[in-house]
């Protein structure tokens, strides 16, 4: 009982953070928003590996989140430079680490700290670029109603009718059942808000297109939730970290939105240029 409570209480308290990010529409606000998610992430990541014996270079990662506040802020070009220049340098930093010390920090752990800035912060911030868009805000509550509608459907069908594993390896609890339950709910819900925001918001939304997008990103929510699997499982751990009582750790949470913004995004930009 104070378990459910538990977790409960922290999903209403986070769900009324996001909210507020949303009402807001501040975005120094949504800069904070991500890089602390990305941060978060960051801690998380390099957690879930020390603990399997490794030891990523936890300071690259954290100081890649810092480009984030600086999108919509500076131009793109001014971003493109400062990464072009930090890339080479952080290269260089990685390596030159391994001989300081001594080895106890080898290529392994260099690849898991390259991977650890494209996990986290460079697909967290496809948040804030949904963020710059035109109907920005709508966009994100799209990617955000998409992963959770997905999850809690594909829980609740695959719970009660489950019977085909959907990765018997990486997540055994998840059947085909309830991941088709959770794409028939994500194309609901994303047809569902276009057709809110296009009826009372003025928005233009193409709502059949929009929908058949929403099993788009319900599957690549599901790959998203699947590849956070395959990190725990290999790493031995159950959760990422214990940050939100109930749930897990902030990349157990978005493990699905996450892979669901970019995606997103690409899309809105392939209609734009269309």
């Amino acid at each position: 009982m104070k378990e459910g409570i538990k977790r409960i209480t922290t999903g209403f308290v986070f769900m009324l953070v996001i909210i507020s990010v949303l009402v807001l529409n501040n975005k120094v606000v949504d800069s904070i928003f991500v890089m602390l998610l990305s941060i978060a992430g960051i801690y998380e990541y390099n957690r879930c590996f020390k603990k399997k014996g490794y030891h990523p270079i936890s300071f690259i990662g954290y100081l890649s989140c810092l480009v984030i506040p600086l999108m919509g802020v500076v131009s793109s070009q001014i971003i493109l430079n400062i990464l072009m220049i930090a890339i080479p340098v952080a290269i260089v930093v990685m390596f030159a680490y391994i001989v300081i010390r001594k080895l106890e920090v080898n290529i392994v752990d260099i690849a898991i700290t390259v991977l650890s800035v494209i996990y986290v912060p460079f697909l967290f911030s496809f948040i804030k670029l949904l963020f710059l868009q035109e109907n920005g805000r709508i966009l994100v509550l799209i990617a955000f109603a998409c992963a959770i509608a997905t999850d809690t459907f594909a829980y609740e069908i695959g719970s009660r009718f489950g019977k085909h594993k959907l990765s018997p390896i990486v997540s055994p609890k998840k059947s085909v059942e309830g991941s088709v339950a959770g794409i028939i709910a994500a194309m609901f819900v994303t047809g569902f808000i276009c057709f809110i925001t296009n009826t009372y918001f003025s928005t233009e939304f193409n709502i059949i297109l929009m929908t058949i997008m929403g099993a788009v990103f319900s599957i690549v929510g599901q790959i998203g939730d699947l590849a956070a699997s395959s990190i725990k499982r290999f790493c031995g751990q159950k959760d990422f970290s214990n940050l939100l009582p109930g749930h897990g750790g902030i990349l157990d949470r978005f493990d699905s939105i996450m892979f669901i913004s970019p995606i997103l995004y690409v899309f809105i930009y392939l209609i734009s240029i269309m």
